[in-house]
């Protein structure tokens, strides 16, 4: 059993995330667990992705019909074209919703962290309660946080010398919208309602700032998306259960 303290500061928010990487790579019982969201990514990406190729190729036979070499033209052109942008949204698609779908998994990990840290052991949740509070979650930080983020993107194209100050912004929004989206898994474990969360957010707001933008730096790197799922779910239980144990 770790010990717990609530006297946690930014860089101990920072080493959660590094101790829910050790807490994933070292047990391979949490393995087939972690996997479930590049799983439901590949298996929605792959559906949708050829739902959408197929319709694709029934409207460009519809659109141009005829056997000149116009046709032929455009009909190619248009595959391409429409190919690539029904591939970009079924990835878009399957991102959105790969996260909710997984969530009893990585609310399962979140329980095994917490006992692993000698803390309660949290009865589960069903899995349509646990999609819909997943989804509300992330809807909820895209509603917050996408205004920020397009203004600034919006003040750094119209006055370039201004990315001094709205990158560093962009970051730091960012990372609140993550760490927010990861923190969810250990509080809805706890059965915790919204304005306890936002509560312990204001409590912890420093241990929470360090965990999200180590979280937000890890998601700079191509490919660490669903993977950095399981990881910032056992690394928020982590610092959950140090700044608010509860002995098992």
């Amino acid at each position: 059993m770790e010990t717990t303290s609530d006297k946690a500061g930014f860089l101990d928010g920072a080493r959660a995330v590094l101790g829910g990487a050790r807490f994933i790579v070292t047990k391979p019982a949490n393995w087939p667990l972690a996997a479930v969201p590049v799983g439901v990514l590949f298996a929605l990406g792959s559906a949708l992705g050829g739902l959408g190729l197929w319709l694709v190729a029934h409207e460009a036979q519809q659109l141009f019909q005829g056997g000149s070499a116009w046709m032929a033209v455009g009909r190619w052109v248009f595959r391409v074209l429409a190919s690539l942008v029904a591939l970009l949204v079924a990835f878009l698609v399957g991102v959105s919703l790969a996260q909710p779908l997984s969530g009893v998994a990585l609310e399962t990990l979140a329980r095994r962290q917490e006992a692993a840290l000698g803390g309660r052991a949290w009865p589960e949740a069903p899995f349509l309660p646990s999609f819909w509070r997943g989804l509300r979650v992330n809807l909820t930080g895209l509603a917050l946080g996408t205004p920020l983020l397009a203004a600034l993107l919006v003040v750094g194209l119209l006055v370039p010398v201004a990315a001094v100050v709205t990158v560093p912004l962009k970051f730091l929004v960012s990372s609140v919208l993550v760490g927010w989206d990861l923190i969810d898994y250990p509080l809805s474990v706890r059965g915790w309602r919204v304005r306890d969360r936002w509560r312990w957010i204001r409590a912890h707001r420093w241990p929470f700032l360090g965990f999200g933008m180590a979280c937000a730096a890890l998601l700079l790197i191509p490919g660490l998306g669903l993977l950095l799922l399981p990881v910032g779910a056992a690394g928020a239980t982590r610092l959950v259960h140090r700044t608010d144990p509860a002995p098992g």
